[in-house]
């Protein structure tokens, strides 16, 4: 399964999800460059996508934009 494109947002906003536990947000972990069906249902479902670098550090945020479907690439 390839990833498809994803809407990045600033990942400042991201950690700002996780510092401040803002309520009815939810945030998923990823290694860079994964892409799988639970990732790809948390997406479609709004959730915020964290991807870390191999020492677990956060590298990127992605998250769907209300309205926006994810293009399968099979």
């Amino acid at each position: 399964m390839r990833r498809p494109q994803l809407n990045r947002i600033p990942l400042e906003a991201a950690l700002g999800i996780l510092c401040n536990a803002v309520k009815g947000q939810c945030i998923i972990t990823m290694s860079a460059g994964q892409w799988d069906m639970l990732l790809e249902a948390a997406y479609q479902q709004g959730w915020t996508l964290l991807e870390l670098d191999r020492k677990e550090r956060p590298i990127a945020a992605y998250k769907r934009q209300s309205g926006q479907g994810v293009a399968r690439i099979d």
